[in-house]
């Protein structure tokens, strides 16, 4: 029987993948000068985008803090992406990579990523889409059965979250995004190969399927794994509330986003 790895070296050599799609993504909208947020950056291990040397100033957010062990930042805060210890306007671009599907109530996060953005900013994401095979598992399987199959993939539990999908289809993060003050810059569909399906070359093969069909077919698009894309903060609208201050040259970066000069 061919081998998952007879696979790959047949359908997927040299293909990008997902993780590789969504760094050229971000780097449409990184720039030396760029003040960057990492919404949900974590310990840094899982994905190891470098942005730090590319940009003015990298700092990560997260509940977990591990936060403060990701050397891939300049500065780290442990906090909640619905309430931001930063200040209105601190960031040029925010990134926000498996973050998503684990909100409850998206669009307040959204809101708050939009007050922590300059009007022009960009927040980039990946996330799966609820569509997808391996997001309507996930969302009738309990938990328990996450933290086991993702051990087999070589997650730790510390690195598996609950899932909700409640901005995980293009329809909705529309919808959400209109309402937070941006508009939809960019939005892709992507599917890859089946990571998922490793466990045996009959499955994979019938992932490969699946991929083959969506993929060529554009009606399916919203049947593909991932969602891949681009939000742009939009100026406040004249007569509403004005547009937040604190804007300010590269240089002064920390202490725009309201860091302190050191630690």
């Amino acid at each position: 029987m061919t081998t998952i790895e007879e696979l790959d070296a047949r359908f997927y050599r040299g293909r990008e993948d997902e993780h590789a799609r969504f760094d050229r993504t971000v780097r449409r909208y990184l720039r030396p000068e760029s003040r960057v947020l990492d919404a949900g950056a974590g310990r840094g291990r899982a994905f190891t985008h470098d942005y730090a040397r590319l940009a003015a100033l990298v700092v990560g957010v997260d509940l977990d803090d591990s936060v403060r062990e990701n050397t891939l930042l300049h500065a780290a805060a442990v906090a909640d992406i619905e309430c931001l210890p930063f200040r209105d306007a601190a960031f040029d671009l925010v990134l926000a990579k498996y973050v998503f599907e684990h909100l409850d109530r998206p669009l307040l996060v959204l809101v708050e990523l939009r007050r922590v953005l300059r009007p022009g900013g960009h927040l980039v994401f990946h996330t799966p889409n609820r569509f997808h095979y391996v997001a309507v598992v996930a969302r009738i399987s309990p938990h328990r059965f996450h933290l086991w199959f993702n051990r087999k993939r070589g997650l730790e539990p510390e690195d598996v979250h609950r899932v909700h999908y409640r901005a995980n289809d293009r329809f909705e993060l529309a919808r959400l995004a209109r309402r937070a003050g941006f508009r939809v810059a960019r939005l892709e569909l992507f599917e890859p190969k089946p990571a998922y399906l490793f466990f045996h070359p009959l499955a994979y093969r019938a992932g490969i399927a699946y991929e083959r069909l969506v993929s060529r077919h554009e009606a399916l698009r919203d049947l593909r794994a991932n969602l891949i894309g681009a939000f742009e903060a939009i100026p406040r609208s004249a007569g509403s509330s004005r547009e937040p201050a604190g804007q300010s040259s590269p240089s002064t970066g920390r202490a725009a986003a309201g860091l302190p000069n050191s630690g």
